[in-house]
């Protein structure tokens, strides 16, 4: 396990090296293999739209036919190995776009109606929270409508109601708002995210995230993260804060690392673990398919635990009409 992961830091170290001056393509994947994954694609990624803009055009108009639409299926499948542990974890979110009605309005889908706010920040949230990121009981149906203001002028407000399934079915109520804040003498930028979910079993559940960041050069940037997160069935407050430094190697990949603090009001400690990570995330074909390589060296601070090493592999996969957007 311990060489799995020193392996996976120097792959890291390396590609940081090899891409950087790397001149950019398409694709990492053999003309055999993309020509076995590319129909696929295409018609996942046409039931997708053609599904996203027939409802589109029964609750809405027929610019439904024409105007962007921001529905996708995000598929992924994380290995994640450390000490005594092995975990699959796969992950689907499906989200109907229906931009033309009165309320723009979307259907989600989500085989995890709890995913954190924050990708790396769920990296260390994990380890306190605990549980597969995969489970019926922890998958979703329903339906948001999102205020269409500019972020960065006023709040973008969202209000959502669906049900969680599992025995028995647990209907939600969501509230969520979104703001943005640029300075430009500074080049500084704050977004803000939150969340209030009522369940009538788990009951509330509010989470918040905070991320601070700015451009240091070109190609790198500074960010912190702040992530809050309250559970009334788990009765406490999870946390985590995570400094970073971002550096986009080339067109196609980006390499992140990250000191994450994660803590619980609950316990021997507040603060539950230390966390140095590297994330180096590749697109490996068409902005459709990447890969994620994610070390990770482990400070428990609780159980007389030993600091530990951890590794994620993960592949994902997006399915979109307008597959050219960043994502």
């Amino acid at each position: 396990m311990n060489k799995q992961c020193a392996l996976a830091f120097g792959i890291v170290l390396l590609f940081s090296g090899a891409h950087a001056n790397a001149e950019s393509t398409e694709s990492d994947l053999p003309v055999w293999l993309q020509e076995k994954f590319e129909p696929v694609h295409y018609d996942l990624t046409r039931f997708v739209d053609n599904t996203a803009r027939n409802l589109d055009q029964f609750f809405g108009t027929d610019d439904s036919l024409f105007v962007e639409n921001q529905s996708f299926l995000r598929v992924a499948l994380d290995q994640r190995l450390q000490p005594g542990e092995s975990k699959l974890d796969p992950s689907v979110r499906f989200r109907v776009d229906l931009p033309t009605t009165k309320k723009r309005l979307r259907l989600i889908i989500e085989s995890d109606i709890e995913e954190p706010l924050g990708r790396l920040t769920e990296q260390g949230v994990r380890e306190v929270r605990g549980g597969e990121r995969f489970d019926t009981n922890n998958s979703a149906v329903g339906l948001e409508q999102r205020s269409s203001k500019d972020p960065t002028q006023a709040w973008v407000q969202g209000l959502g109601l669906g049900v969680k399934f599992g025995s028995p079915l647990d209907p939600y109520v969501r509230y969520s708002a979104a703001r943005q804040w640029n300075f430009s003498e500074s080049k500084w930028q704050i977004n803000s995210l939150s969340r209030v979910t009522q369940f009538n079993q788990r009951g509330l559940q509010v989470r918040t995230n905070f991320d601070v960041n700015k451009p240091l050069e070109q190609d790198l940037s500074l960010r912190f993260q702040t992530y809050v997160e309250y559970e009334e069935m788990r009765g406490s407050v999870v946390f985590s804060q995570t400094a970073e430094i971002n550096r986009i190697l080339d067109s196609r990949t980006a390499l992140r690392y990250a000191l994450i603090v994660v803590g619980e009001d609950r316990g021997e400690n507040t603060i539950k673990d230390y966390v140095l990570q590297a994330y180096y995330r590749r697109d490996i074909h068409k902005n459709i398919l990447f890969v994620d390589i994610i070390p990770e060296v482990h400070f428990p601070t609780e159980g007389g635990r030993d600091p530990y090493l951890a590794l994620t592999l993960r592949l994902e996969a997006f399915f979109r009409g307008n597959f050219g957007r960043t994502l």
